[in-house]
């Protein structure tokens, strides 16, 4: 795996990559800016792999780091990894908002590390995989991806959108008590089987991203996570303080979608139909393990059937 490390403490860097260098990874390239960092992205020959970056730095930090990569060609989907002394929620919330992945407290943990970047090599060996099979089809670089019923879609165009991974990370990463400030609400897209199974995955793939535009239109301010885990399931992670300001989420969403009639029945495609579970905190059940609010929300959105609309 082809990383990018990013500090501006040099003494910090060679830690680290001695670190890194006894967990296997060896092809690792370092930068003591944001504007070195960029540079080199620009100049590789190869993209790199997986980008690991400092938070706190002077002129550019990683944060503006974080955002100037992602738009970047080619780096939308790059898994990006936080590592700093900064654990404060407003600088894990900004950092994920950004776009990063994951996100690692100094000093070095080597088997925190070790299985972070674990789960980042899985990432990278998936979209090497997905890749090779578009290009093995032939399919044309700029033509709609098809996904499988289950596969996750890339959320990153999408006003609030992150991955799932991502959004289980960000959870984990805020603890145990501070998960405790945000609520989860589950969408599930009742017919979405029904919709893959008649239209192919590519359609799909646009019918879901569809249903995503709908969900962020919804809510109307920057502190909101969206993502979708594959299966017509959507989540929305909100903080409270925004609970009351959503209590009508439901209603708006659905005639968000029902905006689409006209166009879906145009390309004779058949209207997304979903339910909206109620939203849903953590518990003692899942306190230890934060992320297990997802699929609570989830399992919520499947069984509140009376959210459920048919249009048409």
């Amino acid at each position: 795996m082809k990383i990018l490390a990013v500090d501006d403490d040099p003494d910090f860097l060679a830690l680290f990559l001695h670190t890194l260098s006894e967990l296997g990874y060896s092809d690792v390239t370092t930068a003591l800016s944001g504007q070195d960092a960029l540079e080199l992205i620009e100049t590789s020959s190869h993209h790199f792999e997986c980008c690991i970056l400092d938070i706190q730095m002077p002129e550019m930090n990683g944060i503006q780091l974080c955002r100037h990569i992602r738009a970047r060609d080619g780096y939308a989907e790059v898994p990006i990894v936080m590592n700093t002394v900064m654990s404060d929620k407003s600088y894990i919330d900004d950092a994920f908002a950004a776009g990063a992945t994951d996100y690692l407290t100094k000093p070095v943990d080597k088997t925190e590390t070790k299985s972070r970047l674990g789960v980042v090599q899985l990432l990278v060996n998936e979209r090497l995989r997905n890749e090779a099979g578009r290009m093995g089809s032939g399919s044309h670089i700029t033509a709609n991806p098809s996904y499988g019923f289950h596969d996750s879609i890339p959320m990153k165009h999408i006003d609030g959108g992150i991955d799932v991974l991502a959004m289980e990370n960000y959870l984990n990463a805020l603890g145990l008590f501070r998960a405790l400030s945000v609520f989860a609400v589950g969408v599930h897209v009742t017919n979405g089987r029904e919709i893959y199974d008649m239209e192919g995955g590519a359609v799909f793939g646009d019918v879901m991203l569809d249903v995503a535009t709908c969900i962020s239109d919804c809510l109307p301010f920057s502190a909101k996570m969206i993502a979708y885990k594959g299966g017509g399931d959507f989540v929305c992670l909100l903080p409270k303080r925004r609970e009351r300001d959503n209590s009508a989420f439901g209603d708006q969403l659905l005639g968000y979608i029902a905006e689409f009639q006209r166009v879906y029945d145009e390309l004779q495609i058949r209207l997304p139909m979903v339910s909206v579970g109620p939203a849903t905190t953590c518990r003692a059940t899942n306190l230890t393990t934060p992320a297990r609010l997802i699929d609570e929300a989830l399992a919520l959105a499947k069984n509140h059937h009376d959210r459920e609309v048919h249009f048409g």
